[in-house]
């Protein structure tokens, strides 16, 4: 593992930055999904066909995807539990990016100096 002055400045503050968020804020690794429902009550609106708002959190649980209810009292903070994750998932692929190019740069080191050592071998015969 490299120390972490050895990682570029924006990658250093992306990390710091993910730490942080995932440190001291909730989360939930899923998705919105706003949907129309029927609520079930005799007369109700929804029984003539005006259905009525509602919110899911798309899901895994284990190995199944789930579709969960989000009660209206909950539905901020269900939001912002996905905002939390997505955030930290942008983060994430913006390390991920600076880790890909630094694995390139290493990679090209490595094949240099293979077609150099070819080379020398190929000029002592």
């Amino acid at each position: 593992m490299r120390h972490r002055g050895q990682f570029s400045r924006s990658e250093r503050v992306a990390r710091s930055r993910l730490a942080k968020l995932v440190h001291d804020q909730p989360f939930l690794c899923g998705s919105l999904v706003s949907l129309n429902r029927v609520c079930g009550k005799e007369g109700c609106k929804c029984s003539r066909g005006e259905l009525h708002p509602g919110l899911c959190i798309a899901l895994r649980v284990g190995e199944k995807r789930r579709m969960i209810y989000v009660p209206q009292a909950l539905e901020a903070t269900a939001r912002r539990w996905v905002s939390t994750y997505q955030e930290a998932w942008r983060m994430m692929e913006e390390i991920s990016q600076a880790c890909f190019e630094r694995f390139l740069k290493g990679k090209q080191k490595v094949h240099r100096q293979r077609k150099a050592e070819a080379a020398e071998r190929g000029s002592h015969r």
